[in-house]
């Protein structure tokens, strides 16, 4: 069967959902109460947010606090037109053709200059996509471009042995220097169509990296013979982990770890030093709510995370700038882990007994639905979002295409809830014996320990046998503990995923596949849902990819991996002194596009 994706018509309804609300006008500027705040650092952007970076690696970084940094220090191939999610504009590529359904040419752009002082030339897109290919860190980006390129979604199997047909010969195929170009080599079953193409090649993972500065670093040497010794590294065995020469408006200043990161004004920017806003960005992580608050009503911070729960203390500050209603792509989820490391310090006793639960606890199907039946969405809903969520019945989220609204859904009973603990197929009436775990949430996230709490009430309701703690953890360490090979220590966590590229592959694959980005790590999946993922992936027949993504949110209803929470509408709030916001779900960060945003 050939495999190819769809020329992409379907994806003007995400783009056109995306239009119809970004572009409204804020809300409340010049109304309501409170005292003027004044303007304060009128050259810099200073947000306070909760969430610490994990590294500076555009080829690690996979999370959100990361990826919002990287994208103000360096430049991908080619970027979104501003909201739209399926129009593009040049960035280092000045221009590009699909020669074939395998094949793209982009011409890269003259005269752009690294924060190192190097020349950028065809010769670093080589080297950023190749090191991209053979680094393909356990839990990375990088499996967006190891499908069409190598025809896996990694290079390794699951017990770390590289595939054998993941050669250097295919890798240095992937992507050669043609003059002042560079030429794409897809794999022929497994190429990407021209919009899903440009969409992956544009965020943070697709930055084009300094080939020489990385070398003389002691990076990737750009040598097949030893490539397999530089595949899925430790995060800090990378220079790029603290360091990093890109193309961007700023570049590093300092990086307080768990503190905050300040971002220079890059003197020297291709497109003029005018072009660049701010003489600085700079990121504070404020766990505290009150405090971020503070910051803001007294113009110390331009903008702030407002967890939805506490936004009506704001929302009358004539000052603000406030954008409601924006149409994020994206899905909170309680996960389970399949398989414990037996090491935990999350599971108690480590045994059925009462004081702990065993490492393959949640593989029994009853206790997995017991804990959907158990979970109150209202009272989330209503207490933690203020109404302004939907619960989903599958990590698929609704403005993607193959999206069902009507796909099955838990619903919150305590009747069947107990039902299922009481008749477990492992281990009988639970309720007799009990079980005693953590539930862990990245600090400072408080819809996320609302949901962590709202599990624990509702299991001691059931039993006063069923013992579940709520822990917070660091965003950095949260995600190291996660996504730890061969076994992570989380008995159960809570975390959210923003879209990648807008199409329901890319919320699919890192929830359902084998080796997706969150299965992975639980250990879930399967041979069936694997087939049926790669098969929607490839297929231009939108009726074959609709019923296929339906058939996959009825297959995870049923066998669920974890509690599907809610999809939330965003919200953003600045000073009125902030102008040019403008949304594009895949935008990574809050602030949204500093590079064409302005302070005044």
């Amino acid at each position: 069967m050939s495999k190819r994706f769809p020329k992409m018509g379907w994806v003007m309804l995400v783009a056109l959902l995306c239009l119809s609300l970004s572009i409204l006008p804020a809300c409340g500027e010049g109304e309501g109460e409170g005292e003027e705040i004044p303007l304060l650092n009128p050259g810099d952007f200073v947000q306070e947010t909760i969430g610490d970076m994990d590294t500076l690696d555009p080829h690690w970084a996979y999370d959100t606090a990361s990826g919002e940094q990287i994208q103000y220090i360096y430049e991908p191939l080619v970027w979104y037109d501003e909201d739209s999610v399926d129009q593009f504009v040049g960035r280092v590529a000045v221009n590009w053709t699909f020669v074939n359904e395998t094949q793209v040419r982009m011409c890269i752009r003259e005269g752009m200059q690294f924060h190192s002082g190097n020349t950028l030339t065809p010769a670093d897109v080589e080297y950023s996509f190749e090191r991209a290919l053979v680094m393909d860190r356990a839990g990375g980006p990088t499996w967006m471009f190891n499908v069409p390129f190598l025809g896996h979604s990694r290079t390794r199997y699951s017990n770390g042995t590289i595939r054998p047909d993941v050669t250097w010969a295919v890798i240095d195929n992937a992507v050669e220097v043609d003059g002042d170009c560079v030429v794409f080599n897809m794999l022929p079953d497994f190429a990407y169509g021209p919009v899903i193409f440009l969409q992956v090649m544009c965020n943070t993972w697709a930055s084009i990296l300094d080939r020489d500065w990385c070398i003389a670093n002691g990076e990737w040497p750009q040598s097949g013979g030893n490539w397999t010794l530089y595949n899925n590294p430790q995060k800090q065995d990378s220079y790029l982990y603290e360091h990093a020469s890109g193309t961007g408006k700023w570049k590093v200043g300092t990086w307080a770890k768990t503190s905050q990161i300040t971002l220079n004004r890059n003197e020297d920017y291709w497109g003029g030093n005018a072009s660049v806003p701010f003489n600085h960005v700079i990121t504070k992580w404020v766990q505290e709510w009150s405090s971020r608050k503070l910051s803001l009503l007294a113009g110390e911070a331009d903008h702030i995370y407002v967890p939805r729960q506490y936004m009506n203390e704001i929302i009358d500050v004539a000052d603000l700038l406030k954008y409601a209603d924006l149409p994020d792509l994206a899905i909170e989820c309680l996960f389970f882990n399949f398989n414990i490391s037996a090491s935990s310090p999350y599971i108690g006793s480590g045994a059925y007994d009462g004081n702990g639960i065993p490492v393959d606890f949640f593989k029994d199907l009853d206790v997995r639905k017991a804990m959907n039946y158990v979970f109150d969405w209202d009272t989330f809903i209503s207490d933690l979002y203020m109404g302004e969520a939907e619960q989903r019945g599958s990590p698929i989220v609704a403005g993607v295409a193959g999206y069902n609204p009507a796909a099955s859904k838990y619903s919150h009973c305590m009747t069947l809830a107990k039902y299922h603990f009481e008749h477990s197929a492992t281990y009988g009436n639970l309720s007799n014996t009990g079980f005693k775990f953590t539930v862990v949430y990245n600090t400072g996230n408080t819809i996320r320990q609302g949901a962590c709490e709202i599990l624990a009430e509702n299991l001691l309701e059931i039993s006063e046998n069923f013992q579940v703690s709520v822990q917070p953890m660091m965003w950095s360490t949260f995600l190291d503990t996660i996504m730890h090979e061969p076994t992570s220590e989380l008995a159960m966590f809570c975390v959210g995923w923003i879209c990648d590229y807008p199409d329901a592959d890319n919320f699919a694959s890192p929830f359902m596949h084998s080796f997706g980005d969150y299965s992975y790590f639980q250990h879930y999946g399967n041979s069936t849902m694997d087939a049926l993922i790669e098969t929607a992936r490839f297929s231009t027949n939108i009726t074959e990819r609709t019923n296929i993504y339906y058939q996959l949110q009825e297959m995870y209803y049923n066998d669920p991996a974890g509690v599907v929470l809610a999809q939330a509408k965003g919200r953003r709030f600045f000073t009125k002194y902030i102008h040019g916001f403008y949304f594009n779900p895949t935008i990574p960060g809050n602030p949204g596009p500093l590079w064409d945003m302005s302070k005044s």
